[in-house]
């Protein structure tokens, strides 16, 4: 028995002893040198994520496997806006025609672009005022 409990306290690296002192993680004691970020090799001294049975710090998981904002491409945090099938940083998800972030959001699509409800009602307008002229042109070439 005295070995089976001498086998648990390996390092899940080195397979040495770890000891007094060791960081437990993955359901294994490690020297806390050896508890490595699989991407950039670094000690792991905090969280961290585990993905396909490897370990990730914070920055190295983010970087491999979340989102990038349609708006930027800089790497999302875990929290997010998700609006016309991408995904956004809130201050980078804007109204096509006065820039600015939608509030909440929330938006109106016109021609498949995002509008805040002030310029969604000025580009309708846009629209409408446009349509109306071509079909001004049309019935007097007609004549």
């Amino acid at each position: 028995m005295a070995a089976k409990d001498e086998d648990l306290l390996k390092c899940g690296f080195c397979h040495a002893s770890v000891g007094k002192e060791a960081v437990v993680a993955m359901n294994r004691p490690w020297h806390s040198e050896h508890f490595l970020c699989s991407e950039c090799n670094q000690p792991i001294r905090q969280t961290y994520q585990i993905a396909n049975n490897n370990p990730f710090c914070i920055n190295c998981f983010a970087m491999k496997h979340n989102s990038r904002c349609a708006g930027c491409n800089e790497v999302l945090p875990e929290k997010c806006l998700k609006a016309m099938d991408k995904h956004w940083h809130p201050h980078c998800f804007v109204c096509s025609l006065c820039r600015r972030p939608l509030p909440n959001g929330e938006y109106y699509l016109i021609d498949n672009q995002p509008y805040d409800l002030d310029c969604h009602w000025a580009k309708r307008l846009e629209k409408r005022n446009h349509m109306q002229q071509e079909m001004h042109v049309r019935y007097h070439e007609d004549l």
